[in-house]
């Protein structure tokens, strides 16, 4: 599955227009634990890369520490050993600039991304999900690429209470020529697969 499939990602964002199951209490995010529950919204929603490890975990759970100190990590679904995909380089996982964050923090409701301009002397934009991340998609296809995104474990170090936003990488797909290709169309499906299910009911 690959969001260069026009007629595929058209269809999974028509299903996207009526779904709501991420925008409640986005606009009342006050303290650490009202933040973590935002955080446990993209549990297994979003892939996640631990550069540690060299490994993407396609299904896994976040440990968050009872404590308002100590760090939040991952803990993989063992039944889930096929879609976790190993000898995944750190030169493969990029930054995009791309923030994922509570419209709240910028005085809206729902989901936004707030995506950089592709001229460096331009503002980023503040777009709700859905458009800014079709975006997104058209920046990359453009180049010929897929938009791969993926949470970094580093960065939930940083994960902050008061303004909580989660950065995107993405999968560079050139950077895997040492995998083969059913295993690049399997890293390929899952992280689509997650993404579109974003705002779809469970």
């Amino acid at each position: 599955m690959s969001f260069v499939v026009t007629a595929y990602a058209d269809a999974c964002w028509r299903e996207l227009q009526d779904q709501r199951d991420l925008v409640r209490d986005l606009d009342a995010i006050t303290d650490r634990r009202e933040a973590m529950a935002f955080l446990q919204c993209f549990e297994n929603r979003l892939c996640v890369y631990s550069g540690y490890a060299q490994k993407l975990y396609s299904h896994y759970s976040f440990v968050v520490p009872q404590s308002d100190h100590g760090d939040i990590t991952i803990l993989p679904v063992e039944r889930s050993w096929s879609e976790t995909f190993h000898d995944i380089p750190i030169r493969a996982v990029e930054p995009t600039g791309i923030h994922l964050l509570p419209g709240e923090a910028i005085g809206h409701a729902g989901l936004y991304l707030k995506i950089p301009s592709e001229n460096r002397l331009v503002a980023s934009k503040e777009l709700p999900f859905q458009e800014g991340l079709r975006l997104v998609i058209q920046r990359y296809r453009a180049k010929g690429e897929c938009f791969l995104p993926v949470l970094i474990k580093e960065d939930l170090r940083g994960f902050e209470a008061r303004m909580p936003s989660l950065h995107l990488h993405r999968i560079n797909l050139a950077q895997l020529t040492h995998c083969a290709p059913p295993n690049i169309n399997a890293i390929k499906d899952a992280i689509a697969r997650h993404l579109l299910g974003l705002f779809r009911q469970d």
